[in-house]
């Protein structure tokens, strides 16, 4: 079997794409396409080195690590979806907020793969003012030569986004102002789209004006139209992240023990990462998982 057809049956067999596969390269997608039909141009025994290392590097991941499973739709992740479904299709503003490594995150960005007209932006220190965030929104949308100043930049997002029934997605939003956040809301209004912002607590008390709610916030406060806190995961989020790593759940001693692991503020990311390297062990000796595997993990990764 040649390179060529070893890398079709990998790009099959994981669900890949030649546009990720020429990205990871380091070429275009028309270059590889063309290596692939024998009419490459270029430097093909470059390529082809390059190929090849992608490929020793994917089939060496595959014999000795052990990925998470691509998404657990946990109970927590449902009630996501659920508030998503809402703000999309009636055009309202809502928050999602809490502890960090909960799940919010990579429901939102499931949401946002599985559905249409759904899109999703981070804010971060470098992307909390108008100009910025409403940037990083144009080019979520698609819009590659979109303007710098604010003004137009809004009109710009308000005719696009108009009569979409979408919803946009505004990660760690607990990094934007006040004046931020009015921009948000008068464009969530304009354009009769969903909003929703997802972040730490401080995102809530942001948008509630802080503990004593203040005029200035009042606008803000009264379009927030879903409010959901997710301080800790469940026993039955728990249930479902050990179901998907093939957990036996009437194993009492492995699920209390998961439960102690996975139900503090964050420790759902945590869980993941001790399963992770828990299956790595447990790959390289040919057997399952077993709790002294995960809490071994647990004490590896402090």
């Amino acid at each position: 079997m040649t390179l060529t057809d070893q890398v079709k049956q990998l790009i099959e067999e994981k669900g890949l794409t030649q546009t990720q596969v020429a990205k990871e390269c380091g070429f275009s997608s028309g270059a590889l396409s063309s290596f692939f039909k024998g009419s490459y141009k270029g430097d093909n025994e470059k390529l082809e080195a390059s190929l090849q290392s992608w490929y020793d590097a994917q089939t060496k991941q595959t014999a000795t690590f052990v990925s998470a499973p691509d998404f657990v739709e946990t109970p927590t992740a449902t009630k996501i979806f659920a508030d998503c479904d809402f703000l999309k299709m009636f055009g309202k503003m809502g928050v999602v907020y809490g502890a960090s490594g909960v799940g919010k995150t990579q429901a939102a960005r499931q949401y946002t793969k599985a559905n249409n007209n759904v899109w999703m932006i981070t804010a971060r220190p470098s992307i909390c003012t108008i100009n910025e965030v409403l940037y990083e929104m144009a080019l979520e949308l698609g819009i590659t030569d979109a303007p710098k100043r604010a003004g137009k930049l809004s009109r710009i997002l308000k005719t696009k986004l108009s009569g979409t029934k979408g919803l946009m997605i505004i990660d760690e939003a607990d990094h934007l102002p006040l004046k931020v956040l009015e921009e948000l809301r008068i464009l969530q209004e304009d354009s009769e789209v969903g909003f929703m912002l997802i972040g730490n607590d401080k995102v809530y008390t942001q948008m509630q004006g802080g503990f004593n709610q203040r005029h200035q916030f009042a606008r803000l406060w009264s379009r927030n139209a879903k409010r959901q806190s997710v301080q800790q995961n469940s026993k039955k989020d728990i249930d479902a992240v050990a179901q998907a790593w093939g957990l036996e759940l009437s194993d009492t001693k492995l699920m209390n023990a998961l439960y102690s692991i996975g139900q503090g503020a964050g420790s759902l990311r945590a869980l993941t990462n001790y399963l992770q390297l828990a299956g790595l062990t447990a790959k390289a000796r040919n057997e399952p998982i077993t709790l002294p595997l995960i809490l071994s993990a647990q004490k590896q990764m402090g």
